[in-house]
């Protein structure tokens, strides 16, 4: 601030005292600003930052109290639910006229383990450098929050006519169990019942090298996770003496025939745009099964498989199965009676858990094989016609005339499944602009975010719930 004044003052004399003040100010109009809604944003996300909730133990209340002290000097109503162990959730609201209703601002606390030895910086230091933000939850997803609440407290101090309450919800564990998503729908679903909309953590703002925005990606839905492990039993032994059937060979050959099995592809009609972003540069019509239109040609198997080469496609037309855990004897000359398979399943949106697992264990093929459910969550997804969409868009072009507004599956979850169970259109966006590397930050080493960003997450999301209060 002192800083300004004196290059104020070096003005004023640069320009001399008979020049008109208005036209000083236009020419110059940040000189006397006082501190912005985004400085302070930036201030308030690297002390964010700081605090340390890494998850476990997560000790996400040591969060929602620093949240708290800052609702509390803006006059906004706000309470924290205490859940136990140093573990809480935090909800703030606006009020409307109830003319429409709620829109809820979501993100969670805890963050994901980060070793310092491989960071620049220590990883909960808040550090910025060349006008980045360092710190473990950057952009998943303290950053996102950050943004949430001082678009709050923008459109609070500019005393915006509200239709909608406008929700700030805080919560626990979501890197984990969902704990504190789980807590407030079992305990406080009379806080959330009136809601329309949910704004989660999932997709943001593409952009190239260069800084120009190629897509806005929102995320209308997830697919449901689905934790598997196999277990096979049969006859113990010594290494010496090999046994056909023994549990080690049954899962062996049970993994052989899940890695050869084929999904049959489904194909959700709002995810045409994002399977096309996905093609990038390739020539379609050189692709094999290319019908003459690319619509049409989505329904050809032939030019599905081959564009399903590409990982990120297949994952969004099919139910997928990796394998990721093998364990048998924990010694090498030791044929074990039990062996087993870790599978990590991946379920679009309204497909059958129990009719998914039958199909398994026909592909498995071994009537003795026992299956056990370690998690499941069942997704769906929102409509992309909709008052925050058209509200997207509109706030997009502003920006980008004529940039497209992208829906997709996310392939990982959120919490947005069980938001979504209580009748509220889940999305997931994240105000920001990042390239497909910086995406990639997310639980990574040296994580960041632009100042850039916050300003402009603010701005946007400022504009977006403007549009959806008119």
């Amino acid at each position: 601030m002192k800083v300004r004044i004196l290059l104020f003052i070096y003005i004023i004399l640069l320009f001399g005292f008979s020049q008109n003040f208005e036209s000083l100010l236009q020419a110059f109009p940040h000189l006397l600003q006082k501190q912005t809604i985004y400085d302070e944003g930036v201030k308030i996300l690297q002390d964010y930052l700081r605090i340390d909730t890494t998850n476990p133990p997560g000790n996400e209340m040591n969060s929602a109290k620093f949240l708290k002290e800052i609702l509390d000097k803006e006059g906004i109503e706000n309470k924290i639910f205490d859940l136990g162990n140093n573990r809480a959730n935090i909800f703030a609201i606006l009020r409307g006229n109830g003319s429409k209703k709620a829109i809820i601002l979501l993100h969670h606390m805890d963050v994901v383990p980060a070793e310092a030895k491989y960071w620049k910086v220590p990883p909960f230091s808040g550090s910025i450098i060349n006008g980045e933000i360092y710190g473990r939850g950057a952009i998943d997803i303290k950053g996102k929050g950050i943004s949430d609440l001082m678009t709050m407290i923008n459109i609070k101090r500019m005393k915006l006519p509200l239709k909608r309450d406008i929700i700030f919800l805080a919560v626990s564990d979501e890197e984990e169990n969902s704990l504190g998503t789980k807590w407030m729908i079992k305990n406080k679903p009379e806080l959330l019942k009136n809601a329309e909309f949910l704004i989660d953590e999932g997709e943001s703002i593409r952009i190239d090298k260069n800084g120009n925005v190629l897509y806005y990606f929102v995320s209308i839905g997830e697919k449901s996770p689905l934790w598997l492990t196999l277990t096979f039993t049969g006859p113990p032994g010594h290494g010496s003496i090999p046994v056909a059937n023994s549990s080690v060979n049954q899962a062996i050959k049970a993994a052989n025939r899940i890695l050869n099995y084929e999904m049959e592809f489904m194909l959700l009609p709002a995810l045409k745009d994002e399977i096309k972003m996905y093609l990038g540069k390739r020539d379609i019509t050189k692709i094999k099964g290319y019908t003459g239109n690319f619509e049409t040609s989505l329904k050809n198997k032939t030019f599905l498989k081959e564009i399903s080469k590409d990982p990120q496609i297949n994952a969004t037309l099919r139910n997928t199965i990796s394998i990721t855990c093998l364990k048998g004897s924990d010694k090498i000359n030791t044929i074990p009676n039990e062996a087993s398979l870790g599978l990590d399943c991946r379920l679009l949106p309204g497909v059958s858990k129990d009719e998914f697992i039958e199909k398994l264990k026909k592909v498995v093929g071994n009537d003795r094989v026992k299956i056990k459910i370690n998690e499941f969550s069942n997704c769906s997804y929102s409509s992309f016609d909709t008052d925050f969409i058209r509200a997207l868009k509109i706030c997009a072009n502003k920006r980008n005339k004529g940039v497209k507004v992208i829906p997709t599956i996310l392939l990982s979850s959120t919490d947005s499944s069980y938001y979504r169970t209580l009748g509220i259109k889940a999305y997931g966006f994240e105000p920001y602009k990042l390239t497909e590397e910086e995406e990639e930050l997310s639980h990574s080493n040296n994580e960041r975010i632009s100042i850039e960003n916050i300003r402009y997450g603010i701005d946007l999301l400022t504009d977006i719930l403007k549009e959806l209060n008119k």
